[in-house]
């Protein structure tokens, strides 16, 4: 259970945030956040639009209203913005479209999965399925498997975006764009004076989600201990705000946590590829308990791992002869 309660900070310029707590999960929270600043107002994620999720957003912003005496509303809101298309940031904008027209922003990476989202989801479950036959999951499975892939993402519906985010753009006058792909091709972390809004990218207790990039470009492992060196060097950063977890107030502490976590878990799977194994039989075995959408989750997650070893040469096929005449080959890792 999540602490419900909002939390308000202060940036450096004056700026007011307000921490909205919403369920975007049955089994998962997550923040949305209300930036107020010489009148602009704007709200940074929208939760899922499932479950309590838009209940809690619309109930945030009132109790910001109420508790705290701000002058702000929905017909208020001057921008929203939205740090990745993951269906617990995005997915509310079908409720918030209807209460607010303030333009949206999102990546330029990202940008399609919000506009084109049930072109977008027919392609990417089409090559799910690829990826799991190859990863050696058995037909009945990879179907179950495939439903469940899509049955948050059914939810939401196609919304108009008005602008797109750039790396290093200034949004607003305001924000200072920083694009960190790895768990979202179009991720953003965001800055305003010496507060930085991390989305998913620096979560200090939260293991972040890693899918390789033979299902989606700009995701998977490289990208991500990559933008992790770069906000590591950002200068001026007081506080933290991601979109789980808990405020973080040693940014390069934090960073440098997650990047021996992620040393230990590329090490770990690795040892793992001693004998030649199939990336279902690696998943079976590095997370024997995991089952329906968790198991899911697993096998992309060891995917992307996979996917960073064999880059650099450190995984071979053990049955390269059978893949190479069958497109329905199923490669057997091992340590090269």
């Amino acid at each position: 259970m999540a602490d419900e309660s909002i939390a308000r900070f202060e940036t450096a310029g004056g700026a007011r945030i307000y921490r909205l707590p919403l369920q975007v999960f049955p089994h998962m929270w997550g923040y949305a956040h209300l930036v107020i600043a010489d009148g602009y107002v704007a709200l940074i994620d929208v939760g899922s639009g499932q479950g309590e999720s838009d209940a809690h957003l619309r109930d945030g912003l009132a109790r910001v209203a109420d508790e705290w005496g701000e002058r702000v509303g929905w017909a208020d809101l001057d921008r929203i913005v939205i740090t990745h298309a993951h269906i617990d940031h995005h997915g509310g904008l079908n409720m918030v479209r209807g209460l607010s027209d303030a333009p949206i922003a999102v990546h330029e990476l990202d940008r399609r999965v919000i506009v084109h989202h049930e072109e977008r989801l027919a392609l990417t479950r089409f090559r799910m399925g690829v990826f799991l036959r190859r990863a050696g999951v058995d037909e009945a499975r990879r179907t179950k498997l495939l439903d469940m892939y899509g049955w948050s993402k059914n939810l939401f519906r196609s919304v108009e975006v008005q602008d797109v985010l750039r790396d290093d753009d200034l949004l607003d006058g305001r924000f200072r764009v920083i694009h960190v792909p790895g768990h979202c091709p179009g991720q953003v972390c965001l800055q305003i004076d010496d507060v930085l809004f991390t989305a998913d990218h620096v979560l200090p207790e939260v293991a972040v989600f890693l899918s390789p990039e033979s299902l989606t470009a700009a995701t998977g492992v490289d990208h991500f201990l990559q933008s992790l060196r770069r906000v590591k060097g950002l200068a001026g950063v007081r506080l933290a705000l991601g979109g789980h977890d808990r405020p973080v107030l040693d940014l390069g502490e934090a960073v440098a946590k997650i990047e021996s976590i992620q040393a230990g878990r590329i090490a770990r799977i690795y040892e793992a590829c001693a004998e030649p194994r199939s990336l279902a039989e690696l998943t079976a075995a590095l997370y024997p308990a995991v089952g329906d959408y968790d198991e899911l989750l697993a096998l992309q997650k060891v995917g992307a791992y996979i996917e960073y070893l064999d880059q650099r040469g450190m995984l071979a096929i053990a049955n390269l002869d059978e893949v190479a005449e069958d497109d329905l080959g199923v490669p057997r890792y091992h340590a090269a």
